[in-house]
């Protein structure tokens, strides 16, 4: 498949699950118990019918779920995500604010997990069935079986307030970054390290590294040039993914950490039914979710160029 193909398609298909995402979160934010008329009118005790009737027609809750779901939709297409029903401002200058300290915080998440899974899963690879292996292998399970909120815990508990070494909450520097980029980053990378481990020694029993082992090419190159080239194609889509998870996922860090990020602003959203908050969040998700991996799939032109060659697959 050509990569002029390849790109028209995933733009397609993006526009489609973009589409999905935009109705699905639409009917889920109206099936929810609750009214979102007790926000906007919460500073009157009792109001009238006639006052609630009111705010339901200023919102457009009145007419039917399609009108409503074409119009919201229409007015996204202009770049008008609509207004709060908590603080009554436009709902793209909140998410502007806070959107980049979401991202601030996974690139944080990202680091951390890049440092623990590639030294792990290759040691522990490299040192298969020894002692290395099995402790690697160990830390790696009690890692991933322990949440996110946990570790953030009991990082806030021994950094935070035995040894008062790092910030518990807020943002605003390097410092404050570290703790819940730990708590998201640690949990991912023990994930990752558990595929690089599998990958590279699944490549590592391929027969080509095994005739440049017999004459004697260097473990170093072994690994860089025979084993990791052709494991690197998997562990991308992962990282990928895992990218996607830790932004749309850090709501609960975002939370326990005080961290001003959009995770956060979506929760308390959720608890007051603030349909706009709620619609515009899940559908910029979406789209970062979307372009990171047509971005992670279109490296596949570096590490797997036969897919865009003429008679190539996509397996994708």
């Amino acid at each position: 498949m050509s990569i002029r193909k390849y790109i028209i398609k995933k733009i397609v298909i993006s526009v489609l699950v973009l589409l999905g995402v935009s109705l699905l979160t639409f009917i889920m934010g109206r099936l929810a118990p609750g009214d979102p008329i007790d926000t906007v009118l919460g500073g009157i005790n009792s109001p009238s019918e006639a006052e609630i009737a009111a705010a339901r027609k200023y919102l457009g809750l009145d007419e039917p779920l399609p009108v409503q779901y074409l119009k919201w939709l229409w007015h996204i297409l202009k770049g008008d995500f609509g207004v709060s029903y908590q603080s009554g401002q436009q709902v793209s200058r909140e998410l502007a604010v806070r959107l980049p300290q979401t991202m601030f915080l996974t690139l944080g998440s990202i680091i951390v997990m890049l440092i623990v899974a590639f030294p792990l899963g290759i040691a522990s690879a490299l040192n298969y069935n020894g002692p290395l292996d099995y402790l690697f292998r160990f830390v790696n399970v009690l890692i991933i079986s322990v949440p996110s909120f946990c570790i953030g815990i009991l990082l806030v508990l021994l950094l935070g307030v035995k040894y008062r070494l790092l910030p518990t909450m807020g943002s605003g520097s390097i410092r404050h970054l570290i703790m819940p980029s730990l708590a998201i980053g640690l949990g991912s990378g023990a994930g990752l390290s558990r595929l690089i481990r599998s990958q590279i020694l699944k490549h590592m029993e391929a027969e080509h590294v095994a005739a440049a082992r017999v004459f004697g090419v260097k473990a170093s190159t072994l690994l860089k040039n025979h084993v990791l080239k052709n494991a690197i194609a998997p562990i991308i889509t992962n990282i990928g993914l895992i990218i996607g998870a830790m932004l749309g996922g850090s709501a609960i860090i975002e939370t326990l950490f005080s961290w001003p990020g959009a995770g956060s602003y979506v929760v308390s959203a959720i608890y007051s039914r603030d349909y706009p908050v709620i619609q515009a969040y899940a559908l910029i998700m979406a789209c970062i979710y979307i372009v990171i991996n047509v971005f992670i799939e279109l490296s596949y032109c570096i590490t797997m160029p036969s897919l865009f060659m003429p008679g190539g697959t996509d397996e994708n």
